[in-house]
């Protein structure tokens, strides 16, 4: 199968700032979107150092080895933890991260936060990353059969991310890529304005990752530009 990828990012039209970083390395074939956590201070230094320590994860991996993505997180939240007792001893710094990693035939995820993947397979639109939100853990709790109350006004508050003190567990899985599945890795700034339906329409119909890439962050202006968003678009023929 041919891979074919791209990546960008944008401000927005509300932020004075772009705090979401991405990697997109065909020569490593590893691909990744953070995103800093808003409220808390220095989230562009927050996830430029993640995604920086992944890329340098990487480079050093031969592609013989077999890869802890678990440990590979643990390491990224150590670095970004340390340099939050540096930069805002008192409240820390954060920020997300999903990454995939191609092996032959295999994606493998790695996720903290509420940045997404998603897959189009034969039409379909699929997310194959949970966000570590407070509405998801209690929904969990309460599918368990437990007691739970959720104000609405929390629902979105993170209960990961990279940076958090350690111990810090990331949700790893595997997914076979079949020829013509397109994949998006975005940030919230993406999937908080643009609906599934559309980011599928999206994908299905560019001829090019670029376009597609191009097109999601117009429709997240659109509806408003209030955060940062970034795409990262892998299209596999």
């Amino acid at each position: 199968m041919n891979l074919r990828s791209f990546a960008q990012t944008d401000v927005g039209r509300v932020r004075p700032e772009n705090e979401d970083s991405f990697l997109c390395s065909d020569a490593r074939k590893i691909y990744a979107v953070a995103d800093g956590i808003g409220g808390l201070p220095s989230g562009g230094q927050a996830s430029q150092l993640t995604v920086a320590e992944l890329e340098k994860h990487f480079a050093k991996q031969a592609a013989s080895d077999t890869v802890d993505y678990q440990r590979i997180i643990e390491d990224i939240n150590n670095k970004v933890f340390l340099l939050g007792r540096v930069l805002s001893p008192q409240f820390g710094i954060g920020s997300t991260l999903t990454f995939a990693h191609l092996t032959g035939v295999k994606l493998n995820i790695g996720h903290v936060g509420d940045s997404c993947a998603l897959r189009l397979r034969a039409n379909l639109i699929e997310q194959l990353t949970t966000d570590h939100t407070i509405e998801n853990e209690l929904r969990e709790r309460e599918a368990r059969g437990e007691s739970v109350s959720l104000l609405m006004e929390n629902r979105n508050a993170l209960t990961r991310c990279i940076g958090q003190p350690p111990p810090i567990l990331g949700n790893c899985t595997k997914h076979t890529v079949l020829p013509h599945d397109r994949y998006l890795l975005c940030s919230d700034g993406i999937t908080r304005y643009v609906v599934e339906e559309e980011i599928a329409e999206i994908l299905q119909q560019a001829a090019e990752p670029s376009a597609a890439a191009q097109t999601l962050i117009n429709r997240a202006n659109e509806g408003g530009g209030l955060d940062n968003s970034t795409a990262v678009v892998l299209f596999f023929d």
